[in-house]
């Protein structure tokens, strides 16, 4: 069903990601020393949603080789730096790190509970080394994933490249709406 609806996703696409430009138009200019717009915010989260629309939108594509591969490549772009803009700012190397941690220890006092005392120490320090172990192994695993996801959501997240998106998007649905596309236009 996704597939069909591509032309008008992708003019939503477009709108989302240049909604910084349409709020920044709208509001009056802030004062210095202030804090960002609530409306900013209501547009991030609104463009996350549409973010995962996109990328679904761009999977059933992807997966139906409808449209033309210029289409599949933007509603991906797309899609990933709007879920992008708002991921990046989450510590997932941290609630990696915690989760694994917790889950090992978990697990060792589940199915192997230690006794009260263990080489003259409290079972206590050795449940805390079960859980530091593992869990300083998963942030840094993490850290790295959380650092590529930072370059790539503010490389596509900036401005002049989701404006470059936002507007490609939109023209390209248009254009698909009218049974023509950008890219066979571009190229041919």
């Amino acid at each position: 069903m996704l597939v069909s609806l591509t032309p008008i996703i992708l003019v939503l696409g477009g709108v989302a990601a240049v909604s910084w430009l349409f709020a920044r138009l709208a509001e009056p200019a802030p004062v210095v020393g202030t804090p960002a717009s609530g409306t900013l915010k209501i547009l991030d989260a609104l463009g996350f949603l549409v973010g995962i629309l996109l990328l679904a939108t761009g999977a059933g594509v992807w997966s139906a080789q409808a449209w033309d591969p210029g289409t599949r490549y933007l509603l991906i772009v797309t899609g990933l730096a709007l879920v992008l803009k708002l991921l990046r700012d989450i510590p997932w190397a941290a609630f990696g790190g915690l989760v694994i941690g917790i889950l090992c220890v978990a697990f060792v006092y589940l199915y192997f509970p230690l006794p009260e005392t263990v080489f003259n120490a409290s079972s206590l320090w050795i449940y805390l080394a079960i859980f530091l172990i593992p869990a300083l192994f998963a942030y840094l695993a993490f850290k790295f994933a959380e650092d590529l996801m930072k370059l790539l959501g503010g490389i596509l997240a900036s401005r002049p490249v989701a404006t470059i998106l936002g507007l490609t998007c939109i023209i390209q649905g248009i254009l698909l709406l009218l049974d023509q596309s950008l890219f066979t236009i571009m190229f041919s």
